[in-house]
């Protein structure tokens, strides 16, 4: 439910709500679902498999923690504030490159990664903190980002 400065419901995704706000930012309202499909989690499913309670604050909690790191350092993001007993995020309008951008940092082999790599892989194998940027792009099963397809698509 919308509290008195909502003004209006803008996107529905599967972990979070965006709502915008009566003075131009808007309030990211994270959820306690999880991707993944009939009950068991699955970090790369592309929908909403079950709910964890306390996922959504913990969600926020390691997203603030990476925009504050980002912004001590002078990096500009569209960061204002976090609630962590709301569970919400307030944020300035930004303008998303294509459909947005998903950056990953897997621990461990499962979910998407173990989809692609199952062959040489073991599922659960510890992974050293890799990190993956993909195209926010749930039709085409978000495709990573790489220097030359970036190239080549200008």
């Amino acid at each position: 439910m919308a509290s008195p400065q909502e003004t209006k419901l803008v996107y529905k995704g599967k972990t979070k709500d965006v709502w915008a706000l009566d003075d131009g930012n808007y309030l990211l309202k994270f959820k306690d679902d999880c991707t993944g499909a009939v009950g068991v989690f699955d970090p790369g499913m592309n929908t909403v498999g079950l709910k964890i309670k306390g996922a959504g604050r913990a969600g926020l909690r390691l997203t603030r923690h990476f925009f504050e790191i980002l912004n001590a350092k002078g990096i500009p993001t569209h960061f204002i504030n976090a609630d962590i007993e709301n569970v919400t995020m307030t944020v300035r309008p930004a303008q998303m490159f294509g459909k947005g951008l998903e950056v990953i940092c897997r621990f461990r082999a499962v979910g998407s990664f173990l989809r692609r790599y199952g062959d040489y892989v073991q599922e659960g194998a510890e992974l050293p903190a890799f990190v993956e940027t993909t195209f926010k792009d749930d039709a085409r099963e978000d495709p990573p980002v790489t220097k030359d397809a970036l190239a080549i698509l200008g």
